[in-house]
């Protein structure tokens, strides 16, 4: 199971927004048709074939070091290789990350609000939404297919977007796109971008100022398993019950979907308001993280649905206030607790957890290829675990 990685920068940077108005009685809401409004996202195939030419030498054959600059986001797809992305580079890593490759292209335009959906080492796709959060410029999509040599771009024009998800590919074609514009009035405007060529090409197929169904006030992202289901996560936005997390589903690849409210949560809490962010599909089972904030404390909740998200249940709250939870498998979970710095983990699906370590090394970004095998990102350090988080590594790398 290819698990989808988020930046944490992008997901502080949503938290806070939602946080703020969520105060308000904020949320998210889409609705309507499936009929989609197909507008074309690529520039021109001359142009793109341009891009990707001129891409071709983006990773420079010379031995020389770069400046060792921070990471702020990592997906490792083994123990060896792996993918990372800095305020303003794409980096490839074949040694576990000691050492890292840029395969930025030229004039990439990246932004610390730039987030990747790394599908293997040669299939790569990163969203680059405005530079200050601004609305107006649209989204550029860099994509490859030769692990970095070279890079095609293609342009959403979406005047209306300043907050970009993830891009979420199920295969080499086909992937979905969520872009909302900046939130306020308890309500973002959210749409939602599809491609069946590979990211060459995009068509908003629905959008909650529409009549697809979305009913959600706020989108905070989406997730596939397959090309007709789907998840977007998120709150029904001023006057709804923000209580409880909202999801909204999807049978026919994100056209038209159905919001349905998750279960209350259990233990007596009052004064609750909630973030979600995307959920992880093992087979027709999801898990979805929220961040709970009660009168008294934080909590970090996994709902579970084992039916492709039409019905759900809570599993037990960890009184910890995770921003980067990590999801392996149906078992195997970990949260930085942001107030300590303190990492914690369960390995029963959320059922219970625990410190993993006793050391504060306040994780913003995780990555684990197995149980035991992980990578996490501070600050300004890389750090690599091989007891399943218990005691972490710091790893001098370098990029060329």
């Amino acid at each position: 199971m290819r698990v989808v990685w988020t930046p944490c920068l992008f997901v502080l940077a949503l938290a806070f927004l939602l946080a703020a108005c969520g105060n308000a009685g904020s949320g998210s809401t889409v609705t309507g048709q499936g009929t989609a409004s197909t507008q074309t996202t690529q520039t021109s195939t001359s142009t793109s074939s341009t891009l990707a030419t001129s891409s071709q030498t983006t990773s420079t054959s010379t031995s020389a070091s770069k400046p060792t600059v921070p990471l702020r986001a990592i997906r490792m797809l083994d123990t060896n290789n792996g993918w990372a992305l800095t305020a303003s580079s794409i980096l490839k890593t074949a040694d576990g990350g000691v050492h890292w490759k840029d395969v930025t292209p030229a004039n990439a335009g990246l932004n610390s609000f730039a987030t990747g959906d790394f599908f293997n080492g040669q299939y790569a796709w990163i969203a680059v939404p405005p530079a200050q959060q601004e609305e107006g410029p649209g989204i550029s999509v860099l994509r490859t297919t030769d692990g970095g040599v070279s890079w095609q771009r293609a342009q959403i024009n979406d005047p209306l977007v300043s907050i970009v998800d993830i891009p979420h590919f199920i295969n080499a074609q086909q992937g979905w796109i969520e872009a909302s514009s900046t939130p306020g009035a308890g309500h973002a405007g959210s749409d939602i971008w599809h491609s069946t060529d590979g990211g060459q090409t995009w068509s908003k197929i629905s959008t909650n100022a529409s009549s697809s169904g979305l009913t959600l006030g706020y989108v905070t992202g989406i997730s596939f398993k397959d090309a007709q289901t789907g998840i977007a996560t998120g709150n029904l936005g001023a006057g709804g019950d923000n209580s409880v997390p909202s999801v909204a589903l999807t049978h026919d690849g994100g056209k038209t979907w159905q919001t349905i409210s998750l279960p209350h949560l259990l233990g007596g809490y009052t004064g609750i308001s909630n973030n979600s962010i995307p959920p992880v599909f093992f087979g027709n089972v999801v898990f979805l993280p929220v961040n709970v904030a009660t009168q008294n404390s934080n909590l970090l909740v996994l709902y579970r649905s084992n039916d492709n998200g039409l019905h759900w249940f809570q599993t037990s709250d960890a009184h910890v206030t995770a921003t980067n939870t990590y999801v392996l498998d149906t078992t195997h979970a970990w949260a930085t607790d942001t107030q300590s710095g303190k990492l914690y983990s369960t390995a029963d699906g959320g059922n219970n957890w625990s410190p993993t370590s006793t050391s504060a090394y306040n994780l913003k970004a995780l990555s684990f290829t197995d149980v035991n095998t992980g990578w996490g990102v501070t600050s300004n350090t890389l750090l690599h675990t091989t007891d399943g988080g218990k005691t972490w590594q710091q790893i001098q790398y370098t990029i060329q």
